[in-house]
Order: C-alpha cells, then structure tokens, then sequence
C-alpha cells in the first residue's frame, strides 16, 4: 500500500473496523466518528465497484 501511494498518489480508503481491544466506553466515543467516516468510504466506493464489475 505504501508503495502505491508513494508511486501514483493515491490512496485506498476502507470502512472502519471494530477493536476487540476496545473498552464499552472507548467504542461508544469513537462511535459517531466511524458510522461518519464508513458512510462517506461507502459512497465512494460502490460507485467505483460498479465501474469495475461492468
């Protein structure tokens, strides 16, 4: 991955995934910004998979 980014500039951008590390507390706090950031990946990528399965 780094050597792609390093190469063209680009970056791939994937959905957040839980920590099973993460305490009840810990996961409620990050909650909002990772429901955020999953949606925004969401909708740039199916427009992208679409393109590629065609």
């Amino acid at each position: 991955m780094q050597n792609l980014k390093r190469a063209k500039g680009s970056v791939m951008l994937t959905p957040v995934k839980s920590v099973k590390a993460q305490t009840e507390q810990e996961k409620q706090r990050d909650r909002a910004f990772n429901d955020l950031y999953s949606k925004a990946v969401s909708k740039v990528r199916q427009p992208i998979k679409y393109f590629s399965t065609s």
